[in-house]
């Protein structure tokens, strides 16, 4: 689960399949609105395959005088959006690495009524976004946020030198609740923030290590009851890494090594038995420089990250396809926009340009096969 450096991929929580739908190619914000600026998505939240949430902001460069960010929500798929209140903090992409301790750059939305926006603060609404109100937990700026059956869990902590140490340490509260707990044995260091992904009633963090070796990964309930533990890590080395969880258990995790020229050699691992034991899939292609993972229930699994096509397996890792419909898109991402890509159903997922400079959202509804451009204003 994917804002932190490339945090600004959307965290899901994936429903069940869902029709084909047929996508306009261009939908607009609003009641619908008509005409205004194209927004700057910085984040994208479905909780089924019609009815999801964006995160946005009007600014279309990286200037400190911005202090806006936006809401959008759709009810049909990502066909149309309609503007809805937004918490009153500013864009957190908008501060190079030192925003404000109140600013978001993502949203998670667990129901049709309970979402979060954060990083490195901590908003809530309990009432589907119609009010917002700040929150905070007591382990300082939060890195990363995702739902587990009825628990929220939170990775808090702080970097220095420029993100190449950052701590980490992981609370949990029930649903609705304010009263967030430290979880025993989900506490660390590494490079970068940690990442975090939950299936049922498990959650796992993910962090790179200093000396670019072999990874952490921590798992366990999310409720707090035992206390977190290693588990085996399969990558021996890594310089970025992505980790999913789909529902009903399954995790992906990929790991790249030291990048040069806009190149990374790449290897992707699948477990079943949550993280116990792991088999190598194919390699996903070299180009980029991998960032963060998505995977639906049935096993499609979306690749994203800093200067790539957007990678697509449909069949649990054992090919990899980019889509024409998608170049576009891939070309901005030569400029070092991370493409952000995330999966909704096994069919249906988004994709959005990663930069405050970049106005446009891409559908699927045949998993990857097609995309539909999408502009929300």
């Amino acid at each position: 689960m994917i804002t932190a450096a490339l945090l600004v991929t959307a965290l899901l929580v994936t429903a069940g399949g869902c029709g084909r739908a047929v996508l306009s190619p261009v939908a607009q914000s609003g009641s619908p609105a008509r005409g205004g600026r194209a927004l700057t998505v910085l984040s994208v939240s479905f909780v089924s395959a019609s009815t999801g949430w964006l995160l946005a902001t009007p600014c279309a460069d990286q200037v400190r005088t911005c202090r806006t960010v936006l809401m959008r929500k759709t009810v049909d798929g990502g066909r149309t959006w309609f503007a809805v209140p937004a918490p009153d903090a500013p864009p957190a992409d908008m501060y190079q690495g030192s925003p404000p301790a109140n600013a978001v750059g993502a949203i998670v939305f667990s129901s049709a009524r309970e979402g979060w926006a954060f990083g490195p603060g901590l908003w809530q609404t309990r009432d589907g976004g119609a009010t917002w109100r700040k929150t905070s937990l007591p382990g300082g700026p939060v890195q990363d946020l995702g739902m587990a059956g009825d628990r929220v869990l939170a990775v808090t902590g702080r970097c220095g030198d420029g993100g190449w140490s950052c701590s980490f340490r992981v609370y949990s509260a029930a649903a609705g609740s304010d009263d967030w707990r430290a979880v025993p044995g989900a506490a660390g260091t590494g490079v970068r923030p940690a990442r975090l992904a939950v299936s049922g009633g498990l959650g796992y963090v993910f962090a790179m290590t200093a000396d670019l070796g072999r990874p952490r990964l921590l798992t366990g309930p999310a409720d707090g009851s035992a206390r977190w533990r290693s588990r085996p890590e399969p990558c021996r080395a890594a310089w970025s890494g992505a980790l999913a969880a789909a529902p009903g258990g399954g995790l992906f995790l990929g790991c790249g090594l030291e990048p040069g020229a806009g190149e990374q050699v790449k290897a992707a691992y699948l477990s079943g038995d949550g993280g116990r034991s792991w088999r190598e899939v194919a390699s996903p292609p070299s180009g980029g420089y991998l960032g963060d993972a998505s995977m639906s229930p049935g096993g499609t699994i979306f690749l994203s990250g800093g200067r790539m096509d957007l990678y697509v397996s449909r069949d649990r890792g054992r090919s990899w396809h980019q889509s024409p419909s998608l170049q576009n898109a891939a070309g901005l991402a030569g400029a070092g926009f991370p493409l952000a890509g995330s999966t909704i159903t096994d069919t249906a997922g988004f994709a959005f340009q990663a930069g405050v400079d970049q106005q446009q959202v891409w559908l699927t509804s045949d998993g990857g096969r097609h995309w539909a451009p999408v502009t929300v204003r």
